[in-house]
């Protein structure tokens, strides 16, 4: 529908796109939580407001003509929802006087009945709205356009129960009699956080998290297209803008171990000229007065007069950024009054100093990246955070938190911060000068790890944070599973339990091989998910869902097989591999999620499907016992072949090979150096010490012969490397790994072989590894 309203115009509401996903039920009237009322009603008048009777109704939207393109939006959005809902057809009549019905939904601010409606609009602040009552009218009005916006959503998903769960799938309740009691429309509502987003590829679709009324804007969802209607953003936090030191202080004579000298009177003039032009090009683009300022993404070594400041404010090389910061910005206002800057609280000068204040034209972005994300970052656990963040709110009045929403070394990865990040929210709303919050998750990917789950729990809990966050998690989970939510919230509950009980801290850079992510946990939850793809089997579309879910846990069953398997007999656990059916079952899972890489570095999850078809291959392949075991009981030697090996797919082709001792080598192109093979020593036979030993074949090309073949070595223990004249031959050679080892407690002892970063050497191929009691 067109935002194009003319004045008298009277518009029949539209339909919603195909993608949303429309579902029968009771429609909700009662849950509109955190809303403030103003009075008592008085007595004799009507309870409700009766919006629908049998699929008819008596209201029309009415809108000033003097409205901007978001607050006409707003109406379509009132009329559409409210039509899908009822069935009834709510007229949208654009006017600078009101038509002369008795039942209105009055939309926007800028017309006679919201002029009337006494409503303090400077208490609504950027977003919030007014709900009013006047007759039998209803008014939804923000101190500005965002506000009537969010109006219009809150009304539509608070009280009448439209849920927008995901882009490409909204729950609509059906019914043809719809009521809304009046004491829901007579309140103010303003978030408790002022500037909310969640940066994620899952996230990118822009009318999804206004409908969430999320309304920052950063990195690629500048790119995004956006239609005029909710086109209009927070402009509350400048580092929305990116300007690291660097590139603001661009001469060189000014940096110094990584960043800059911040007491040098030099390198403040060269920002402040600096940043004076930033903004000015900023103002004649039509935009807001502020821009960032803000460390480098590296470590500092401060030059002599920062160390020094920094010892005098308690040690904190957060001092002199934040003296150097504030004199600059007072500096900019001699020239632009009303510019802001930002800059961060981060790795090295996360803790807060002693003995400053962050000048009030500053918003501090406090990152705490060394967090436990498990807990919430107030708890015990995180103690030194929270402490950090509560002194940062003693010196600041601007603060934006920046939260971690998953490990970044995976984005399918089961990260169980599902109830962390939510009292985390809770307790920073307890910090005043926390007004905003951005939560970084899987930025640069779609298809992540309940990136829908997180972004709609987090956007109710930064505009009401009493809110309780199981609660949410369950709704959520309900809206969006269906049947299969009992499972799945099961499943969440073990997650968590898991990273409890084996203390795991889980990081922003948390490996795929953490101690909680152990065989007993993850059998339990491919249980878990079986149960809840059985119990929505007959939903294309939920069943896609579970799927979507499923691929993290069925990523590593798969990644370590063999591994598994082993440890999985070892611990006395019944599983199943099944490594064929459970491809067959990763390649739907990775079209129903539409993940587009594996982590932040990039990898092409379709290069995965080739490799586990392949080990599972080699997995029914019988292998030739090794020359060096013949005589031995079985007792004293253990053979480990593809499936066993822990294999990093983007270095690995798995590939047929005649000469191999089961017909498959791992292949590895020789100008790379990661440690692509690996097998966990936590495998081997409990009793007795073992040596390893490696079967490998290198084609060398011309390489010199002194130059390195390959390495193998067990972390954190010994290793070696290879010349390329023991190799050069082509065939396969028995190579020992440095030391002996007994069975590790845990995974995260383990032997690996790279190739040598060498172009030219073509291809590092390994057949197997095997141990030999000593």
């Amino acid at each position: 529908m067109s935002d194009d309203l003319m004045e008298n115009d009277i518009v029949e509401p539209g339909t919603l796109p195909r993608r949303k996903v429309l579902q029968a039920g009771a429609v909700l009237t009662a849950g509109a939580t955190g809303f403030v009322p103003r009075h008592a009603h008085a007595t004799g008048a009507a309870p409700a407001i009766r919006l629908a009777r049998e699929g008819r109704t008596t209201y029309r939207i009415y809108l000033g003509a003097g409205e901007d393109a978001v607050v006409r939006h707003a109406a379509h959005e009132l009329a559409t929802y409210l039509k899908s809902i009822t069935s009834a057809t709510f007229s949208v009549i654009v006017a600078d006087r009101p038509p002369s019905y008795r039942d209105l939904l009055v939309v926007g601010r800028h017309n006679p009945i919201a002029g009337n409606a006494d409503v303090d609009y400077d208490a609504l602040s950027d977003d919030g709205f007014a709900l009013r009552v006047v007759g039998q009218s209803v008014v939804i009005a923000g101190g500005h356009s965002r506000g009537t916006l969010y109006g219009a959503y809150w009304v539509l998903d608070r009280l009448l129960g439209v849920r927008w769960f995901a882009p490409d799938f909204t729950t609509v309740p059906r019914t043809p009699d719809l009521s809304v009691p009046r004491s829901r429309l007579d309140a103010d509502r303003v978030p408790r956080f002022r500037f909310r987003t969640v940066l994620a590829g899952d996230a990118n679709d822009a009318a999804y998290r206004q409908h969430n009324m999320l309304n920052g804007l950063r990195d690629q969802y500048w790119t995004v297209p956006r239609s005029a209607g909710i086109d209009t953003w927070s402009t509350y936090w400048p580092e929305e803008v990116e300007y690291p030191f660097h590139e603001v202080v661009t001469d060189p004579s000014h940096w110094y171990g990584g960043q800059i000298t911040c007491m040098d009177p030099d390198t403040r003039e060269a920002a402040t000229t600096a940043l004076v032009d930033i903004i000015k090009g900023r103002i004649a683009a039509g935009q807001d007065t502020s821009t960032s300022f803000y460390q480098n993404d590296q470590g500092w070594t401060p030059d002599p007069e920062s160390q020094a400041f920094a010892d005098a404010h308690g040690g904190a090389l957060s001092a002199p950024v934040i003296d150097m910061v504030n004199e600059v910005v007072v500096r900019v206002q001699e020239q632009i009054p009303d510019a802001r800057l930002s800059t961060q609280g981060y790795w090295w000068s996360f803790t807060p100093p002693t003995g400053l204040r962050v000048n009030d034209n500053v918003v501090m972005t406090i990152a705490p990246i060394h967090a436990d994300f498990s807990q919430s970052l107030f708890s015990e656990t995180n103690r030194e955070i929270g402490h950090s963040i509560q002194r940062w709110g003693e010196i600041s009045r601007h603060i934006v938190l920046w939260n971690y929403l998953c490990t970044f070394r995976a984005y399918t990865q089961p990260f169980p911060d599902w109830w962390a990040m939510g009292e985390s929210i809770r307790s920073l709303a307890e910090v005043p000068s926390v007004q905003g919050y951005f939560g970084q998750s899987a930025w640069n990917a779609s298809g992540a790890e309940f990136t829908q789950l997180r972004v709609w729990v987090i956007s109710r809990l930064l505009w009401d944070p009493s809110l309780d966050p199981d609660a949410l998690i369950r709704e959520f989970l309900a809206g969006y599973y269906g049947a299969a939510a009992g499972p799945i919230y099961t499943y969440m509950q073990l997650m968590r339990d898991a990273v409890a009980e084996t203390s795991t801290m889980l990081g922003a850079v948390t490996p795929d091989d953490a101690p909680y992510l152990n065989i007993r946990t993850l059998a339990r939850a491919d249980e878990l998910f079986g149960q809840a793809e059985f119990a929505v089997r007959d939903d294309a579309t939920l069943l896609r869902h579970v799927q979507a879910i499923r691929l993290g846990v069925d990523l590593l069953l798969l990644s370590r097989s063999g591994y598994f398997r082993l440890a999985a007999e070892r611990d006395g656990i019944e599983w199943n591999p099944d490594a064929e059916a459970r491809t067959r079952r990763f390649e739907a899972e990775l079209l129903a999620a539409g993940l587009t890489q594996l982590d932040e570095g990039g990898g092409d999850p379709q290069q995965l499907v080739p490799v586990f078809r392949a080990v599972a291959a080699a997995a029914g392949s019988p292998s030739v016992p090794p020359d060096a075991v013949e005589g031995l009981p079985d007792s004293d030697w253990v053979d480990y072949q593809e499936d066993v090996f822990v294999l990093y797919a983007p270095a690995v082709t798995v590939a047929e090979d005649g000469d191999a001792s089961n017909g498959y080598t791992i292949q590895m192109p020789g100008d790379r150096v990661d440690w692509a093979v690996q097998v966990p020593l936590d495998i081997l036979p409990a009793d007795g010490r073992w040596r390893l030993y490696l079967a490998v074949r290198a084609d060398t090309g011309d390489a010199d012969p002194a130059a390195t073949a390959l390495t193998l070595g067990v972390w954190p223990h010994e290793s070696t490397s290879v010349p390329v004249g023991d190799v050069a031959d082509g065939e396969y050679h028995e190579i020992a790994f440095p030391g002996t080892y007994q069975a590790a407690p845990d995974s995260t002892t383990y032997a690996y072989v790279a190739p040598p970063g060498n172009r030219a050497v073509n291809h590092v191929c390994v057949d197997r590894i095997y141990a030999i009691r000593v």
